[in-house]
């Protein structure tokens, strides 16, 4: 939420942001729902959940992963990352979810200059 409010308006212009849910039986299209309410979620930020297999081959596509496949199942075992990128120029960073929200902004907006 800090990122989102430090990027202001740039948020659902040319920055979007989506989160996605590892876990489809706790993260219900609901309780998404009343997570981006509670907390002020503005436009150009979208939510998903889904089964597991799609969500899978989704963060794999992302580089999102652990190679071992049985810490990888283990959602206790997965960390906050914030992939970001540029997709028109096919630039792709990763970062631990975790830093500063300041951090952050200068990531994207750096990525973004390029």
């Amino acid at each position: 939420m800090q990122v989102q409010k430090l990027l202001g308006e740039r948020v659902g212009e040319d920055i979007v942001f989506y989160s996605i849910s590892l876990d489809p039986r706790i993260d219900t299209p609901e309780v998404l729902k009343e997570y981006a309410e509670a907390y002020g979620v503005g436009d150009g930020w979208t939510f998903f959940v889904g089964e597991e297999e799609p969500v899978r081959e989704l963060r794999h596509s992302l580089g999102a992963f652990d190679p071992d496949p049985v810490v990888d199942r283990d959602k206790t075992q997965h960390a906050g990352i914030l992939i970001y990128g540029d997709d028109p120029k096919g630039r792709w960073c990763a970062l631990p979810g975790e830093m500063k929200p300041s951090a952050i902004v200068r990531a994207l907006e750096r990525i973004m200059a390029i």
